[in-house]
């Protein structure tokens, strides 16, 4: 009798057959999934560069704008590209004939309310030219004024240069502003000693110098060598061309690009400076709000290395660095997670490389939400902070913490927010009296300002080189902001820990008389890597979180003295570069050795030129030196805040024997300063 067979019933595959299908099936989609966010995004990329094609060739009419009969208007936001800086010359004169013309305002200028939140304007005004490389004049660049320091809820003023460059914003209050002038593919000068804008008062004239910004291209080619299409290029800076760390002041931002469909890349108008270039995931995991063919992928930095391997860029005004060819090695990176502690605050977390202070994400988290995640993650060390805001700005923010990846997922942070702490003052001006006018040297000096405006009041972090594998805050390293018409001043969004407080009259008859500090300012014990005497507490104010201190009292004199000169090397000594030096001006007299008022240093520029302002009248030591090394640990401390270093620096002074009494209102302007052989 024959068998009869068996019927399979429908559905019931072997095992390894139905596994088979399965991953076959997976994959399928996976790859069509993965082919759709590539077209997506390479849709998106030559949409951008077709848009930002069209957006360049469309240039702002030449007009000028006076602010004062223009209508108000809200401020436009970008993000694509860093605001510019200015640094005044003294060589070209706006011309005033076009300057004092109104016009309608043309779409893109903007009105600024008061500082002081009204809707009223002031009287002031700050009119200026930009000039390009060789001083011609650049018509048709958007210049903009804002404050200098801390204003809430301030909109920038906006203005347009005319046929020659000029420029005038009027409406302003006394105060000190910086100007801003914005030109695709250029960037403007600061200054040189510091990196940072200039400030302006009222009636100034500003000329600001645009220069040509350099450009880093090149191409990102998948391990087989095939183009890779719609990838975020990122070129971060790391140094300036003098060696200043950028991220000493605060987390490094970047400039981005993204490959057309040869895999190319190009980020122009950078500023001079040492970048590192990477390609890949910045942690956010999306692109234009779709997802990205390499969501997860950890980011290749050039030429096709981690961020601890990378190779540096060197960027010059004006130069093309091409060639800077990126291999993608296109790894699979690892997840950071975790939760915030108060689950109805909306938040920032951001994740920075903790080797030089290079973000590698930011995540806004809504409130309610509570948990945040990084996607695509190298292995190392980062250091992750929370930080949450309102309308008065940062509000709180959670200790940094230390994260090491390491071949897996870290899961399961909790950051927790506190409030952050606020110091308040008032600043007076002390008036000469008329027999103190009557001197010889303060007779021909013009009559100080005496507005309290016109004053930068900051709060420098005072913090010591971490320990090994210590988490490092790169939020609120510094806080300046001026006072208003009454003197009274308020620094806001300070995390806990140690502050200097630093006065800079911007009137040069005007100088630091005395800084009065309250009594009961805390003093919390710190873990420090190694035991240092520190200055007296004169300028100095120890805050916890959530603290409102306050009561901090600063007084002006007229009389200030002025000093500049030139440093010259030893003869027969070797090219010397002069920006490496720093110039130190101490209290000649032992008494006022711990006097923190009395000292100060400056970077002089590639001549040996220094210049010292609102210097208080007396005898002083002059010393130049080279200035400390750089570390990406710790910003640079001035020589005087350590006791150690500041009795160092004495000895040195009084060995160079390099001395000049400076007289009330007096002004000595051709000192030489020798360096020693």
């Amino acid at each position: 009798m024959k068998a009869s067979k068996k019927v399979k019933p429908e559905g019931l595959e072997k095992p390894a057959k139905r596994v088979k299908k399965a991953a076959l099936t997976l994959s399928t989609t996976r790859a069509l999934t993965k082919a759709f966010a590539l077209a997506t995004t390479l849709a998106l990329a030559l949409f951008a560069h077709a848009s930002t094609r069209a957006c360049r060739a469309q240039a702002p009419p030449p007009v000028v704008i006076n602010t004062n009969d223009a209508a108000h208007a809200a401020q436009p936001q970008s993000t694509a590209q860093p605001q510019s800086t200015t640094q005044p010359q003294s060589t070209a004169q706006p011309q005033s004939s076009a300057q004092t013309q109104s016009v309608a305002r043309p779409s893109g200028a903007v009105e600024g309310a008061r500082k002081d939140g009204t809707g009223e304007r002031g009287e002031g005004s700050i009119r200026g030219r930009v000039v390009g490389e060789a001083g011609e004049p650049v018509p048709g660049v958007a210049v903009n004024i804002a404050p200098r320091g801390y204003v809430l809820m301030y909109r920038p003023q906006r203005s347009f240069t005319d046929e020659e460059g000029n420029f005038i914003i009027t409406g302003l209050d006394p105060g000190l502003y910086v100007v801003n002038a914005a030109l695709p593919g250029y960037v403007t000068d600061t200054d040189p000693s510091t990196s940072r804008p200039t400030a302006y008062r009222p009636g100034d004239t500003a000329t600001v110098r645009l220069i040509k910004g350099g450009v880093i291209t090149g191409a990102v080619t998948d391990p087989q060598g095939e183009a890779v299409v719609g990838l975020s290029v990122r070129a971060y800076p790391v140094r300036d061309l003098d060696g200043r760390p950028i991220s000493s002041s605060g987390v490094g931002y970047a400039m981005e690009d993204n490959t057309d469909d040869r895999g190319v890349y190009r980020i122009y108008g950078l500023k001079p400076g040492v970048y590192v270039v990477s390609a890949g995931s910045s942690g956010r995991g999306y692109f234009n709000g779709f997802t990205s063919a390499y969501e997860g992928n950890t980011p290749t930095f050039f030429p096709s290395a981690t961020r601890d391997t990378a190779s540096e860029i060197t960027v010059r005004a004006g130069q093309e660095s091409a060639g800077i060819d990126i291999h993608y090695r296109d790894e699979t990176g690892r997840r950071v997670s975790g939760a915030q502690a108060d689950p109805n605050t909306g938040f920032n977390v951001t994740l920075v490389y903790a080797s030089s202070g290079i973000q590698a994400g930011v995540t806004f988290v809504q409130p309610l939400a509570g948990v945040f995640s990084f996607e695509g993650v190298a292995d190392g060390d980062y250091d992750v902070q929370a930080l949450a805001g309102g309308a008065q700005g940062q509000t709180a923010s959670s200790a940094p913490q230390r994260v090491s990846v390491r071949g897996a997922d870290v899961t399961g942070l909790r950051l927790a927010l506190a409030p952050l702490a606020s110091v308040s003052g008032d600043l007076r001006i002390e008036q000469a009296t008329e027999a103190e006018r009557a001197r010889e040297t303060c007779r021909q000096r013009q009559r100080p300002s005496m507005l309290p405006q016109e004053t930068l009041v900051t709060l420098l972090a005072d913090r010591p080189a971490q320990l090994k594998g210590q988490a490092l805050t790169r939020n609120s390293l510094a806080r300046e902001v001026t006072p208003d018409e009454s003197g009274a001043f308020m620094l806001r969004a300070l995390e806990p820990g140690r502050y200097r407080l630093s006065v800079r009259p911007f009137d040069d008859a005007l100088y630091v008389r005395s800084v009065q500090l309250p009594a009961t300012a805390d003093t919390p014990a710190r873990a420090v890597a190694s035991p240092q005497a520190v200055a007296p507490a004169r300028d100095v104010l120890d805050v916890r979180a959530g603290r409102q201190v306050s009561g901090v009292a600063v007084r002006l004199a007229e009389g200030a003295a002025l000093l500049s000169g030139r440093v010259v090397a030893a003869e027969g000594s070797a090219a010397t570069n002069f920006t490496q030096l720093r110039v130190h001006i101490l209290p000649a007299e032992r008494e006022s050795a711990d006097d923190p008022l009395r000292y100060f240093e400056a970077t002089p520029d590639g001549s040996g030129a220094f210049t010292f302002k609102s210097l208080p009248p007396g005898r002083y030591l002059l010393l130049a030196r080279p200035a400390p090394e750089p570390s990406p640990d710790a910003p640079t401390r001035p020589a005087h805040w350590d006791v150690d270093s500041r009795a160092r620096l004495r000895r040195e002074a009084e060995a160079a024997n390099a001395t000049v009494e400076l007289q009330p209102c007096g002004r000595t302007t051709d000192f030489t300063l020798r360096l020693p052989k």
